[in-house]
This record gives C-alpha cells, structure tokens and sequence, in this order.
C-alpha cells in the first residue's frame, strides 16, 4: 500500500506535524509495509510522485502509447524534476512510443500464431507458415573444416515449433537491444522472417570530416572487377574508428573517391551512431547485384532472405544490409551476406563488409577472408579498436600496469559447439578479459572457482562493462565470488557487455593501489583491501561515460 503524509508542508492555520511525529508515523508503516511518501521529508520517503510524460504516436493523431516516463526528485528538486523530464523527452527520438507500440504488437502476433498453429514435432521438410510469413527450421552450423557442416541431429534433433516461437521471441528481445527506434517503430514480422526482402534505407547527410585532408594513395583505386573491404568499426562510439573507417563510411556515393562504396554488409551488433555515417544514396544508384552467377544462385533481392534491412521511401534503394543473425539463423545469415558481397563484386562494385570490433577477434573474419579469396577477391581488411583494449580502458581499467598486471588472456564466454568454455588457471599478475560471456556468466564464475589446476580466488575483483564507449555505458564491479548476485539486484543488462577478471580491475579507483604484485600481504590482505575498495554495499557502480568524455562527444558531434 502506499501512503501519502502531507500535513509535514506549512499552512496557513500555522499547524504542522513535527519530523518527530513523522518518524514515528514512518516506522509504524514499516511494521505495516505500507510504503510512505512524506512531504519535505526525503529521508523518511520510500516514494515520491514522479513528473510524468505520456509518449504519442507519430503515426496516429491524439493516440498515446504505451510508453510513459516519470521523474521523481524525492521531493528534492521538483521544478528541477520538470527541467530533467523534459530535457530527456527532447533527448530521445518522437517515435520512441510507436517502437514500443510495435515490439508489443510483434510479440502478441507471434503468441497468437502459436495458439492458431497446430504445435506438432517438425516433419522433415516442414516449415510453419504464420500469417503468410514463413520461418525456416534452423540449417547445420559450420563446422571446423571450412565449407562442413556438422551432422544435423545436433542443431535440429530437439527443434520443435515451441522452442521456434521462443527463439523468435529472443530475437526480438534482441531487436529491442541494438536496432535504432525508427526501425523498431516500422518492424514488421516479415521483417524479422525468411521471407523479408531487402528495401532501402534512409539515412543522414555524411560528415566532411577528413575527406579533403587524404591523398587517395591509402586504397588503390576500385578496377571492374570490384572489391571487398573487411571493416571494423571499433567499439561502437564514431569518435573511435579509424581515419580510413569513417572516410569508408561517409564517402557520397555519387563522388570519384577512391573511397565510395556501393554497398554496405552489416553485422547487427554495429550499432545505429555508426550506421548513421553513411551517406542517402541517390535514387539513380542501385548498389544491389542484378546478374544471375549461377544455376542456383540469381542476384536479386529475393536471393538472400535471411538478411534484414530496414524500411524507407520507394524512391531510393537499398544499399545498407543488416545481418538477421537471430538464434537458429546465424549461419544463413552468414553465408548471404557473402555470397552477396561477391555477386555485387563480381559486378564491379565496391563493397564495404562491417563487423563491430575488430574483423578477426571473434568476428569469424577469417572465414569470410577465405571465403571472398576462393572466389577470386582477396579483401582489404581494416582493423578496428577492438573492446577487449577500449572497452577496460576507457571504464577505467588498464589491461595491463606495472605492479598490478604483466599479462592479459582474452577468451569466449561460448564454447566451441556448445561445450563448456576453457579458461586459463589464475595468475596473480595477469588480467583475464571475456567477450559473449554475460549470458553464461553463472557457468563462467563455477568454471573460474573450481579450475582443475589453478582456481580463482572469489574475492578477486571482477567488473562487467556494458556498451562500452556508449552514451549509456555502465561498469558494475564486485568479486568472482559475488557478481552474479549483485546482477540480479541492479537494473537489466545492457548488451553488448564484456568481464574484466583480475587485480587491474581496482588498481586506479580512488588513490590506486598499483603494489599488488610487490606488497605480499597474502590472502587476508588482499580480502581487506578488497573489502575497502567495495565498502559497505560490496560493489560498485559508474554509469555514463563522464562528463569529460561527454565535453569531447559535444565538441566534435
């Protein structure tokens, strides 16, 4: 129950409950559970009343949505309350309420199919049908050899049409984490199915930054024959990719740059800061392939359905592709996405293939290198600031410092084939950084604790760092031993995120502790120094990336 005490504000009459009557008004609530708001009383306040927005739709007049927004002060600062409610209304995008009208409305329609359809176990040759929509069963995952697949009683023994709607829910889950609001807010389930054809995209004017301070001898020039350029774009943040990458990016593909590209191949991990560089295409430029390659494959847009590109207006064309790697159609995603790169090369076109981080730290750039070379296009391939550095880095944690670090291991949170991941044993001086290891982090923390050779201790400092370089970065950092649980008391997890597990974790908070490897005070010292570090709630928390690197976002954005 919530309770509201006001008679604590001054009145005309001059009567006013004392903060002594208040304090024992709150603590008899308490023993009720009843939940109390006092007026000009934070300390004694559970609650407050928020300043509210109700967020309308864009596509219908006088609609509201589903989505609302309450700032409460605590009765601190109300008329700031006001100020904030309306600075972060302003700050996100009108049609924020539409893409949480849609993902709702998405959702309902695939529980309804589930309810209409007729959940039997898959035949072979099957593929449920929902509202014209077509989802294919999940194809055999490549195996180790390059081109083999394992055999398909491991991915599609236990596949049912049940456990088919739950990974389609996961993929909008999914959605709902990397895609930008105005292509969440015109989703549609054709567009996260087999059947979604490619349609064009809308985007910003590009930046001129750079563009007349290069020479064009950093890429040769494209020839007929085309080219295929293996790009990472960092961690995520526009003002850490490379020179080359933002000229790759921004290039008008209407210009003689030896920079222009044609067609854009995305992960969908490349978040939308970085999407929004490329350049509108002219409608007169049609970037896709047009020519048949072969008796089983014709370069049209109906060849490659498992990839998603969002909607625009009919007079432009599609020239930026984003993988629909949802569960259970990553490697169809995968290997269209290729044979679309080299349909479009074989047609003379330049095609710029984007994958977050770097292409060949857990970007399986490597098989697209041989993929594109057995075709006859040896790919250029541009590093890109991978997390595994940028992401400690800029929370904060070095990988490495003397007196704390001498080495780092960087490691998949995903076995290989499902299997459990391997780690290396714990070395007081070395800093473990795990990628795609959120989901899996209570098997993570049990594979770290109980090391055959060389355990974890639990009391090691142990940080996870989500969407680094982001706007909404945050780090959570506690111990191996209690991390899992301090996750489950904070605010969802915010994908993409990355663990940091050694002392370089809190060596620079505070007044830094940079002797840990010198100090020898064994394993009661380090507990207390830990316990220090933490204090009394046992973790901590940074959210944001600071004023100093929002300063630098304004001056350059």
């Amino acid at each position: 129950m919530l309770v509201a005490l006001n008679d604590t504000l001054p009145s005309t009459t001059g009567e006013r409950r004392s903060y002594l009557s208040a304090e024992a008004f709150k603590e008899v609530a308490r023993k009720r559970r009843y939940l109390v708001n006092v007026a000009d009383a934070p300390s004694l306040s559970d609650w407050s009343w928020p300043v509210v927005h109700r967020f309308a739709s864009t596509e219908e007049a006088d609609r509201k949505t589903s989505l609302q927004l309450g700032i409460a002060t605590n009765t601190s600062a109300c008329r700031l309350g006001v100020r904030i409610k309306r600075e972060v209304v302003a700050a996100l995008p009108s049609c924020v309420g539409d893409a949480v009208d849609r993902v709702g409305e998405l959702r309902e329609e695939l529980k309804r199919s589930a309810e209409e359809a007729s959940l039997g176990e898959w035949e072979e040759g099957d593929s449920e049908v929902v509202e014209g929509v077509s989802f294919n069963k999940p194809q055999e995952q490549l195996g180790l050899g390059c081109g083999k697949r394992r055999r398909a009683s491991t991915i599609t023994k236990a596949w049912t049409p049940t456990t088919d709607l739950q990974k389609r829910m996961l993929y909008i889950s999914q959605l709902s984490s990397y895609l930008s609001f105005p292509l969440l807010a015109q989703a549609t389930l054709s567009s996260i199915s087999s059947d979604a054809s490619l349609s064009p995209v809308t985007l910003p004017a590009p930046p001129t930054l750079y563009h007349d301070s290069l020479t064009s001898s950093t890429l040769p020039t494209p020839t007929k024959k085309g080219r295929i350029i293996l790009l990472g774009t960092g961690t995520g943040s526009p003002l850490l990719l490379t020179r080359l990458a933002h000229l790759l990016l921004t290039t008008p593909a209407d210009s003689d740059s030896p920079y222009k590209v044609d067609l854009f191949l995305s992960d969908k991990l490349v978040p939308q800061a970085i999407l929004d560089l490329i350049p509108p295409r002219p409608s007169t430029i049609n970037p896709l392939p047009t020519t048949s390659l072969t008796s089983d494959l014709t370069a049209t847009k109906d060849s490659f359905p498992h990839v998603l590109s969002p909607p625009t207006s009919p007079s432009s064309h599609s020239h930026l592709i984003i993988a629909k790697k949802y569960p259970g159609n990553a490697e169809n995603a995968q290997d269209e996405l290729i044979r679309l790169a080299i349909a479009a090369a074989k047609e003379g076109k330049t095609v710029l293939r984007m994958k977050q981080g770097d292409p060949f730290l857990y970007g399986r750039g490597g098989e697209e290198v041989l993929a594109f070379r057995a075709a006859g296009f040896e790919p250029v391939v541009v590093p890109g600031l991978s997390s595994v550095i940028a992401g400690p880095g800029i929370a904060g944690i070095p990988v490495t410092q003397r007196g704390v670090a001498e080495s780092m291991v960087v490691c998949t949170g995903v076995g290989r084939g499902g299997r459990s991941v391997q780690v290396d044993g714990y070395e007081r001086g070395k800093t473990l950084v795990v990628l795609m290891g959120v989901a899996r982090l209570a098997s993570l923390v049990e594979a770290l604790v109980n090391h055959p050779t060389s355990p974890y201790p639990k009391h090691l400092p142990m940080a996870l760092i989500e969407r680094a370089s982001s706007g909404d970065q945050r780090v959570v950092a506690a111990t191996v031993g209690t991390i899992a649980g301090v996750l489950e008391r904070l605010e969802a997890h915010r994908p993409p995120g990355m663990l940091v597990v050694g002392w370089s974790v809190m060596c620079l908070d505070d007044a830094g502790d940079v002797e840990i490897l010198d100090d020898g005070c064994g394993e009661e010292g380090d507990r207390k120094r830990v316990g220090t570090w933490l204090g009394e709630k046992g973790y901590r928390v940074r959210e944001g990336l600071g004023e100093e690197w929002k300063a630098l976002n304004a001056l350059v954005l």
